[in-house]
């Protein structure tokens, strides 16, 4: 039976929109490292933009019949909800010890999941940025992430 999805049929939606929209984004974070086969799990799915002030997200949200909320930096991160994508997309403005936006994408891992191609961050570099981050939160997953990318290093042999 295939009825298992990664993504509400509002996310998977939405990702599909802003692909279609060419906007520049991959999936970061513990959603980034669940995907590529990390033993943990998390509530949220971060998105990272190379641009939040891109107007082609908020059509893709709009087509997705979500709503976008562009923020402003200093006092309100961008936010992306509604009641068709729901509530489990964070955006992220800043990643912790990574280098920029297109140097991190340039190195993205690409995978097809629920049949979209997707970036996301390799888990050597969500390693890196849960180190730099220095939460606890990010400190206890850190084991998980080291025996998941030891487990990708030893299958493909390749380092990464």
């Amino acid at each position: 039976m295939d009825d298992f999805s990664a993504f509400s049929p509002g996310e998977r939606a939405l990702l599909e929109a802003l692909i279609q929209h060419g906007v520049r984004f991959m999936l970061v974070g513990l959603s980034a490292a669940v995907l590529q086969g990390a033993n943990t799990g998390t509530r949220d799915i971060d998105i990272w933009f190379e641009d939040t002030s891109d107007p082609r997200i908020g059509e893709a949200v709009r087509q997705a019949k979500g709503i976008w909320v562009s923020g402003s930096f200093g006092t309100r991160p961008p936010q992306i909800g509604g009641d068709a994508i729901g509530d489990r997309l964070d955006v992220v403005t800043h990643m912790h010890g990574l280098e920029a936006f297109a140097d991190e994408l340039a190195n993205a891992v690409e995978l097809r999941v629920d049949g979209l191609p997707l970036r996301v961050l390799a888990l050597r570099r969500i390693l890196v940025s849960k180190r730099a981050a220095g939460r606890t939160k990010d400190a206890a997953v850190i084991p998980a992430l080291e025996e998941a990318l030891a487990a990708l290093e030893e299958s493909d042999g390749s380092g990464d």
